[in-house]
């Protein structure tokens, strides 16, 4: 038994490793600042996850570079941009309000130096450097007040519309 589970855990961290290798430019360098600076563990950041996103009269995919969640729920949504990060804020801000059941706290987008970092119940910015990025003992302390909230029933309709705009637009992220 002992055996099986060591092939499945090898096989993780290979197919794990092969998407590693996959990104590049901006997408590598935030991966690198979440996993060796930041001390995210790999397993909590999903890489290019894709949403259903229903709209009153149609439905679409959306995705985002990465979802950082941690063992109570999803606390940070990045979009990786190589050039106007400013222009992406709003497509980030209504991701992290309606991609899941409950509104995902903080919302990112970065070149890789600079980022805007918003809190996304407040509709705050937090910080505007890729070194404010919370550090993985942080986020799990911001966690543990968390209650998830979903998005007001009176705006939800008009974050998705705002997403699926957004998506028809979306450009490569390498730099």
């Amino acid at each position: 038994m002992e055996d099986r589970e060591k092939l499945i855990q090898e096989r993780i961290k290979a197919e794990e490793a092969a998407e590693i290798v996959e990104l590049k430019g901006v997408k590598q360098r935030v991966w690198d600042i979440l996993t060796k600076e930041k001390n995210y563990d790999p397993s909590e950041i999903e890489i290019d996850p894709e949403f259903r996103l229903k709209l009153s009269d149609s439905e679409a995919a959306v995705s985002i570079d990465f979802v950082v969640t941690l063992p109570s729920a999803s606390f940070m949504v990045i979009k990786c941009s190589s050039s106007s990060i400013e222009s992406w804020e709003r497509y980030v801000v209504s991701f992290a309000r309606v991609v899941k059941d409950y509104q995902i706290p903080y919302a990112v987008v970065t070149d890789g130096d600079n980022a805007r970092i918003i809190d996304a119940l407040a509709g705050t910015l937090v910080s505007e450097s890729i070194k404010g990025l919370f550090e993985r003992k942080d986020a799990i302390d911001k966690l543990k007040d968390f209650k998830k909230i979903p998005c007001p029933a009176n705006r939800i309709e008009k974050e998705k519309r705002i997403m699926y705009a957004f998506e028809s637009i979306k450009c490569p992220t390498v730099k």
